[in-house]
């Protein structure tokens, strides 16, 4: 399902611009384009835009979002999310087999 967000990473004031064409799946620029241009014959473009820059939420941040080629290709960071995920899940694994070796182990230390 695809959401209304501000951007994270394509903004220029707020990111509402750049979430909304994210959402329309349009460049961002065009919708700036288009935002500036309504703005120049009318005010209610920059009342709604500040008014919507406090109710839309900001777009969630992903586990690569440090990493600079997430940051230019943020689609690809929710495709990741799966494999991130998987990793969370084997790690945790990983951590609970060394608290089940370590007490394995004590039982041999105590004897």
């Amino acid at each position: 399902m695809n959401r209304l967000y501000r951007s994270r990473y394509d903004k220029k004031l707020f990111g509402l611009c750049g979430g909304i064409a994210k959402f329309l799946q349009i460049d961002a620029t065009l919708v700036r384009v288009i935002f500036v241009l309504v703005s120049i014959f009318t005010v209610v473009p920059v009342f709604f835009y500040f008014l919507l820059s406090f109710i839309v939420p900001k777009e969630p941040s992903y586990p690569f979002a440090a990493d600079r080629f997430y940051r230019e290709f943020p689609d690809f960071a929710e495709s990741d999310e799966l494999d991130w995920e998987i990793d969370r899940v084997e790690k945790q694994a990983l951590q609970q087999e060394v608290y089940r070796l370590r007490a394995e182990l004590s039982k041999f230390r105590s004897q």
